[in-house]
């Protein structure tokens, strides 16, 4: 099991995770605003949730391994979050 954990403490993207599998947690301190990206064979990134700006838990199943990282759009305050591979 893989485990990629962390805080925004700013705009930018969390370390990705590469799973089946996916688990994802979001604790939300205030306002802020993330989406949920999957790698594309070509390297870019394509949102598969977007404007998450409220406590999250949610898991997605793919047909195959997949790269899956957070992307922090708009930062207010602190969000802690967990990238749990099942």
């Amino acid at each position: 099991m893989a485990i990629v954990s962390g805080s925004f403490a700013g705009t930018g993207q969390s370390n990705s995770v590469f799973a089946r599998r996916v688990h994802i947690t979001m604790d939300f301190a205030g306002t802020s605003t993330v989406d949920i990206e999957r790698r594309m064979p070509s390297g870019t990134w394509v949102k598969i949730a977007t404007s998450v700006t409220a406590d999250y838990s949610n898991g997605f199943d793919f047909y195959t391994p997949t790269a899956i990282r957070l992307n922090c759009t708009a930062y207010t305050n602190a969000v802690e979050y967990v990238l749990q591979s099942g």
